[in-house]
């Protein structure tokens, strides 16, 4: 794994658990989106924001001052990252409840989301269900089985994967 990208992941787990972090939690679901096309960066960050209002939980947006820190820390020589949008954001709520998305290590029009339980497992479920089908409604949406990662979907092109 190059360097870049383990900086990039403990940067943005130290970022999003500044804002309010409780005990490490093991994700219960991960769920793999397909973006389709430009615009689904700008979109995939409006769901999140609606989903975390609806459920009265706080939306953090890191992605802009994550993409200015990877920048800091590339190097030209290995890594390109203009014109890739940087996606991560996070929904979280009281005592380890939330979610964490983000495109890192993908490619930049697939995203990935981590769900945490905390100690209210019935309102993490209602989380999980209703911002899986929210996007959904919109994209391609594949589940993680557990213990693996999220890897570049084969089924990811740039046409094909929206949701009529």
């Amino acid at each position: 794994m190059p360097r870049y990208l383990k900086v990039f992941i403990g940067v943005s787990a130290m970022c999003l658990c500044a804002y309010k972090c409780s005990p490490p939690q093991k994700a219960y679901l991960t769920v793999q989106v397909c973006l389709v096309d430009e615009s689904g960066a700008d979109q995939f960050v409006e769901v999140m924001r609606e989903a975390a209002s609806v459920e009265g939980l706080r939306f953090v947006d890191r992605s802009s001052s994550t993409e200015r820190e990877l920048s800091s820390i590339r190097n030209d020589g290995l890594v390109r990252l203009d014109n890739v949008p940087t996606i991560n954001v996070g929904i979280e709520g009281e005592n380890g409840l939330g979610v964490t998305a983000g495109n890192l290590g993908l490619p930049s029009n697939q995203v990935a989301l981590g769900f945490t339980a905390g100690s209210n497992v019935a309102n993490a479920r209602r989380l999980s269900d209703r911002l899986v089908r929210m996007l959904s409604q919109r994209w391609h949406v594949e589940t993680i089985p557990q213990g693996r990662g999220a890897f570049p979907m084969r089924s990811c092109g740039t046409s094909g994967n929206t949701i009529p």
